[in-house]
């Protein structure tokens, strides 16, 4: 073999080793960095369909039976920290039947957005009331009476948007999944979870409607 080849030969096989000594000090390739451990709560783009969403029910109260006059029994929570990881607000949704009632309240910490997709709910917000027609949209700032009443005589399909979380804390505390016993829920229980939910309720043993708000 001439001596120029065999110097080549040598100088590949040094390398060639140095190669192999040095790749068990670094063993493997940087990899890509694994999910973070709160990942389950990051946010997370969704389209969510019409029925998409945490179906929950609302438990009666005392002694309310959930198929009562006037109640809202089913509602979904479409976007929130659970469902989605939304950091900065909540959405939901329900359908109001004839004669259903959201009593007066108003939220703490989060304005809120309402639309009614059809005609006929009588609302009550600050001091104003109206009629609201077909794709209404109500706005109701922090620390504001507001009631919402079907007047009509056919389902309203309603969406809420809150600008900070905090609400859906009071809505599961009072409900529950389909398929769970609806156990009514006691009165202090209840007022619990408004705590919970930056939220206040009025009572109405003190009249029907709160001071400043207007009424029949």
């Amino acid at each position: 073999m001439p001596l120029r080849s065999l110097t080549v030969l040598v100088t590949l096989s040094t390398a060639m080793l140095s190669v192999f000594l040095v790749r068990p000090e670094n063993p493997r390739a940087p990899q890509p960095s694994s999910p973070s451990t709160d990942g389950a709560s990051s946010p997370q783009s969704l389209i969510l369909q019409a029925n998409d969403g945490e179906h929950l029910l609302r438990r009666p109260v005392g002694q309310t039976r959930p198929g009562a006059p006037g109640s809202i029994p089913e509602f979904i929570i479409k976007v929130d920290k659970q469902n989605g990881g939304a950091e900065d607000f909540v959405m939901l949704t329900e359908d109001l039947n004839p004669g259903a009632i959201i009593n007066f309240h108003k939220h703490h910490n989060a304005e809120e957005v309402l639309i009614l997709e059809e005609g006929g709910a009588t609302v009550t917000v600050g001091d104003k009331r109206a009629l609201a027609g077909p794709d209404a949209v109500v706005f109701i700032p922090r620390e504001t009476w507001v009631s919402v009443t079907n007047t009509a005589n056919h389902p309203i399909h309603l969406s809420a948007l809150f600008s900070r979380p905090g609400f859906e804390e009071y809505l599961r505390a009072r409900s529950v999944h389909p398929g769970e016993p609806l156990t009514p829920q006691p009165p202090e229980e209840l007022h619990q979870a408004a705590e919970h939910g930056h939220c206040t309720f009025w009572d109405v043993s003190k009249g029907p409607y709160p001071p400043g708000v207007p009424h029949p």
